[in-house]
């Protein structure tokens, strides 16, 4: 970490507007994009990122010097995103263990020439739950288990919902 950032941290733990200001003009997009990914709507994103900042101010006191500051803000941002999506009440399948993953009876990958554009349009057209699934295993790099702890289900759903979200983002890409 940059010695700016460290003096930024101390700033904001004694109060000091100007810092927050600072630390929030440093990480505010790279926290927007990480909301963005979660609830595919940037009016909420904004409303996501900004109430993350909030509980970044208001929690600074509890960051570690030992830990990672920008994957302890991003952590802060990525549930704050998952609070929003869960006011939503997207629709969580419950399958049983014993659930088969789903037939591929669609394109293979190899077959899809597409573009990071493209493949920001599809992913903005999954169902929210296929989306907030997708995003925390694909862009933050959580794994089924963790997934499954953050959103309240059980891991073999997350499996089979990440299955059908990558099937249908791969339909979407395909259709376009």
């Amino acid at each position: 970490m940059n010695e700016t950032t460290v003096q930024l941290i101390e700033g904001c733990r004694k109060g000091k507007r100007n810092a927050q200001l600072a630390l929030y003009k440093q990480f505010a997009r790279r926290l927007y994009i990480a909301c963005l990914r979660i609830v595919g709507n940037s009016g909420e994103a904004e409303e996501a990122m900004q109430d993350a900042f909030l509980k970044i101010f208001t929690r600074i006191d509890q960051y570690k010097d030992d830990q990672c500051f920008e994957a302890w803000i991003h952590r802060i941002a990525v549930h704050t995103a998952i609070d929003y999506v869960r006011r939503q009440s997207p629709e969580w399948e419950e399958l049983s263990d014993n659930y088969a993953a789903p037939e591929s009876d669609g394109p293979d990958e190899e077959e899809i020439q597409y573009s990071v554009k493209q493949v920001k349009e599809a992913t903005n057209k999954l169902p929210t739950g296929y989306r907030v699934i997708l995003s925390l295993y694909l862009f933050e790099g959580y794994d089924m288990e963790e997934i499954a702890s953050i959103l309240h289900i059980q891991p073999p759903s997350v499996r089979s919902q990440y299955l059908r979200a990558k099937r249908k983002l791969l339909d979407i890409i395909a259709a376009n």
